[in-house]
Protein backbone atom coordinates (compact mmCIF):
# COMPACT_ATOMS: atom_id res chain seq x y z
CA UNK A 1 0.00 0.00 0.00
CA UNK A 2 2.88 2.19 1.30
CA UNK A 3 4.54 1.70 -2.35
CA UNK A 4 0.91 2.61 -4.21
CA UNK A 5 1.08 6.24 -2.49
CA UNK A 6 4.64 6.69 -3.35
CA UNK A 7 4.05 5.81 -6.76
CA UNK A 8 1.25 7.85 -6.77
CA UNK A 9 2.72 11.07 -5.47
CA UNK A 10 6.07 10.69 -8.02
CA UNK A 11 3.05 10.84 -10.75
CA UNK A 12 0.67 14.15 -9.24
CA UNK A 13 4.75 15.92 -9.16
CA UNK A 14 5.46 14.99 -13.00
CA UNK A 15 2.24 16.01 -13.58
CA UNK A 16 2.65 19.42 -12.09
CA UNK A 17 5.89 19.97 -13.59
CA UNK A 18 5.00 19.44 -16.72
CA UNK A 19 2.28 21.70 -16.30
CA UNK A 20 4.23 24.05 -14.82
CA UNK A 21 6.52 23.86 -17.79
CA UNK A 22 3.94 24.13 -20.03
CA UNK A 23 2.53 27.29 -18.78
CA UNK A 24 5.82 29.16 -19.41
CA UNK A 25 6.58 28.08 -23.08
CA UNK A 26 5.06 26.21 -25.93
CA UNK A 27 6.03 26.10 -29.34
CA UNK A 28 3.29 24.02 -31.90
CA UNK A 29 5.20 23.22 -34.75
CA UNK A 30 2.02 22.54 -36.74
CA UNK A 31 0.21 25.99 -35.95
CA UNK A 32 4.10 27.34 -35.85
CA UNK A 33 2.73 29.46 -32.76
CA UNK A 34 5.34 30.27 -29.94
CA UNK A 35 3.37 30.77 -26.99
CA UNK A 36 4.08 32.97 -23.85
CA UNK A 37 2.94 32.78 -20.79
CA UNK A 38 3.36 34.40 -17.39
CA UNK A 39 1.68 33.09 -13.96
CA UNK A 40 0.11 30.74 -15.76
CA UNK A 41 -2.20 33.00 -18.37
CA UNK A 42 -1.68 33.08 -21.94
CA UNK A 43 -0.06 36.70 -22.32
CA UNK A 44 1.33 36.71 -25.92
CA UNK A 45 1.37 34.24 -29.18
CA UNK A 46 4.54 34.53 -31.56
CA UNK A 47 3.46 33.07 -35.45
CA UNK A 48 6.28 32.41 -37.30
CA UNK A 49 5.95 32.08 -41.18
CA UNK A 50 8.81 29.95 -42.04
CA UNK A 51 10.54 28.90 -39.08
CA UNK A 52 14.02 26.80 -39.32
CA UNK A 53 14.03 24.65 -36.36
CA UNK A 54 16.62 22.38 -34.88
CA UNK A 55 17.15 20.29 -32.30
CA UNK A 56 19.88 19.97 -30.15
CA UNK A 57 21.07 16.79 -27.58
CA UNK A 58 23.69 16.47 -24.44
CA UNK A 59 23.32 13.63 -22.95
CA UNK A 60 22.73 13.14 -20.05
CA UNK A 61 21.59 16.48 -19.22
CA UNK A 62 19.25 17.86 -22.58
CA UNK A 63 16.60 15.45 -24.15
CA UNK A 64 14.79 18.69 -25.43
CA UNK A 65 16.44 21.54 -26.99
CA UNK A 66 15.76 23.35 -30.14
CA UNK A 67 16.36 26.54 -31.47
CA UNK A 68 14.45 28.44 -34.54
CA UNK A 69 15.30 31.15 -37.05
CA UNK A 70 13.38 33.14 -39.62
CA UNK A 71 12.75 36.46 -40.92
CA UNK A 72 9.47 37.38 -39.53
CA UNK A 73 7.05 39.01 -41.67
CA UNK A 74 5.50 41.03 -38.89
CA UNK A 75 8.33 41.36 -36.81
CA UNK A 76 12.11 40.69 -38.76
CA UNK A 77 14.50 38.38 -38.12
CA UNK A 78 14.25 36.47 -35.09
CA UNK A 79 16.20 33.56 -32.97
CA UNK A 80 14.62 31.75 -30.10
CA UNK A 81 16.53 29.08 -28.22
CA UNK A 82 14.69 26.45 -25.75
CA UNK A 83 16.81 24.51 -22.94
CA UNK A 84 15.17 21.82 -20.72
CA UNK A 85 18.12 20.66 -18.48
CA UNK A 86 17.78 17.19 -16.66
CA UNK A 87 16.72 17.11 -12.99
CA UNK A 88 20.14 15.96 -12.05
CA UNK A 89 22.33 18.72 -14.41
CA UNK A 90 22.55 22.42 -12.92
CA UNK A 91 24.15 25.29 -15.23
CA UNK A 92 27.69 26.11 -14.10
CA UNK A 93 26.79 30.16 -13.66
CA UNK A 94 23.95 31.98 -15.34
CA UNK A 95 22.45 30.90 -17.78
CA UNK A 96 21.79 34.67 -19.28
CA UNK A 97 25.60 35.27 -18.84
CA UNK A 98 26.70 32.70 -20.46
CA UNK A 99 24.23 33.31 -23.72
CA UNK A 100 25.51 37.20 -23.51
CA UNK A 101 28.98 35.86 -23.48
CA UNK A 102 28.45 33.91 -26.45
CA UNK A 103 26.37 36.36 -28.24
CA UNK A 104 29.27 38.68 -27.94
CA UNK A 105 31.88 36.25 -29.21
CA UNK A 106 29.86 34.92 -31.89
CA UNK A 107 29.19 38.24 -33.21
CA UNK A 108 32.65 39.18 -32.71
CA UNK A 109 31.34 42.69 -31.12
CA UNK A 110 33.73 45.32 -30.07
CA UNK A 111 31.24 46.58 -26.87
CA UNK A 112 28.14 45.38 -26.06
CA UNK A 113 26.27 47.20 -23.01
CA UNK A 114 23.15 47.25 -21.53
CA UNK A 115 20.96 50.20 -22.07
CA UNK A 116 17.51 48.39 -20.66
CA UNK A 117 16.97 45.19 -18.52
CA UNK A 118 13.40 45.00 -16.92
CA UNK A 119 12.60 41.53 -14.21
CA UNK A 120 8.91 40.84 -14.58
CA UNK A 121 7.92 37.54 -13.21
CA UNK A 122 9.73 34.59 -14.99
CA UNK A 123 11.10 37.17 -17.70
CA UNK A 124 13.99 39.57 -18.45
CA UNK A 125 13.71 42.31 -21.04
CA UNK A 126 17.45 43.34 -22.00
CA UNK A 127 18.04 45.93 -24.96
CA UNK A 128 21.70 46.39 -25.44
CA UNK A 129 23.75 49.62 -26.56
CA UNK A 130 26.38 47.32 -29.63
CA UNK A 131 29.54 48.25 -31.02
CA UNK A 132 28.19 52.55 -29.32
CA UNK A 133 26.34 52.56 -32.28
CA UNK A 134 22.95 50.46 -32.63
CA UNK A 135 20.40 48.39 -30.53
CA UNK A 136 19.54 44.76 -29.68
CA UNK A 137 17.08 43.59 -28.05
CA UNK A 138 16.79 40.20 -25.96
CA UNK A 139 13.99 38.59 -23.80
CA UNK A 140 15.42 36.14 -21.46
CA UNK A 141 12.47 33.69 -20.05
CA UNK A 142 13.38 30.82 -16.86
CA UNK A 143 11.70 28.63 -15.21
CA UNK A 144 13.33 25.82 -12.78
CA UNK A 145 15.63 24.50 -14.91
CA UNK A 146 13.94 25.45 -18.14
CA UNK A 147 15.88 28.61 -20.08
CA UNK A 148 14.72 30.33 -23.09
CA UNK A 149 16.46 33.16 -25.11
CA UNK A 150 14.20 35.42 -27.79
CA UNK A 151 16.95 37.56 -29.86
CA UNK A 152 14.25 39.97 -31.38
CA UNK A 153 17.15 42.46 -34.02
CA UNK A 154 13.96 45.22 -34.38
CA UNK A 155 13.10 45.12 -30.96
CA UNK A 156 9.32 44.88 -31.95
CA UNK A 157 8.48 41.27 -30.85
CA UNK A 158 10.04 42.42 -27.38
CA UNK A 159 8.31 45.42 -27.27
CA UNK A 160 4.99 43.58 -27.74
CA UNK A 161 5.49 41.12 -24.98
CA UNK A 162 6.68 43.79 -22.60
CA UNK A 163 3.44 46.03 -23.26
CA UNK A 164 1.09 42.95 -22.35
CA UNK A 165 2.80 42.62 -19.04
CA UNK A 166 3.64 46.19 -18.36
CA UNK A 167 1.23 48.07 -20.29
CA UNK A 168 2.86 51.66 -19.09
CA UNK A 169 5.80 50.63 -20.57
CA UNK A 170 7.54 53.11 -23.26
CA UNK A 171 10.09 52.03 -25.97
CA UNK A 172 13.23 54.55 -25.64
CA UNK A 173 15.08 52.91 -28.46
CA UNK A 174 12.49 50.77 -30.98
CA UNK A 175 13.04 53.43 -33.47
CA UNK A 176 16.99 54.08 -32.81
CA UNK A 177 19.06 52.03 -35.39
CA UNK A 178 18.81 48.54 -34.88
CA UNK A 179 21.71 45.83 -35.07
CA UNK A 180 22.47 44.18 -37.94
CA UNK A 181 24.02 40.99 -37.50
CA UNK A 182 22.72 36.59 -37.68
CA UNK A 183 23.28 34.94 -34.38
CA UNK A 184 22.35 31.56 -34.48
CA UNK A 185 24.64 29.65 -32.26
CA UNK A 186 23.21 27.09 -29.79
CA UNK A 187 24.92 27.09 -26.35
CA UNK A 188 23.54 22.76 -26.07
CA UNK A 189 25.72 22.77 -28.85
CA UNK A 190 28.58 24.73 -27.16
CA UNK A 191 28.30 23.11 -24.18
CA UNK A 192 30.37 20.12 -25.09
CA UNK A 193 33.53 22.88 -24.92
CA UNK A 194 31.98 25.23 -22.66
CA UNK A 195 30.82 23.31 -19.86
CA UNK A 196 27.58 25.70 -19.33
CA UNK A 197 26.18 23.14 -17.35
CA UNK A 198 27.08 19.50 -16.22
CA UNK A 199 25.80 16.42 -14.54
CA UNK A 200 25.58 16.17 -10.69
CA UNK A 201 24.73 12.65 -9.66
CA UNK A 202 22.47 12.45 -6.55
CA UNK A 203 23.30 9.24 -4.24
CA UNK A 204 20.01 8.54 -2.14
Amino acid sequence: MQVIKVITLCFIALFFVACSTTSLNNYTSKTKELSFYSNNNLVSTLKFDNPKQRHYLSTPCVMNSYTIEEKNSNYGKLFFEYIDLDSNCFWTGLASGFFETSLNYELKLDSIEIVESIDINNYTFKTYKVNNESYLSVIYSYYTNTNMFLVDYEGMFYTKLLKEVKPEYISKYLDKKRFAGNYNKSLVRKNIFENYFRYERLDL
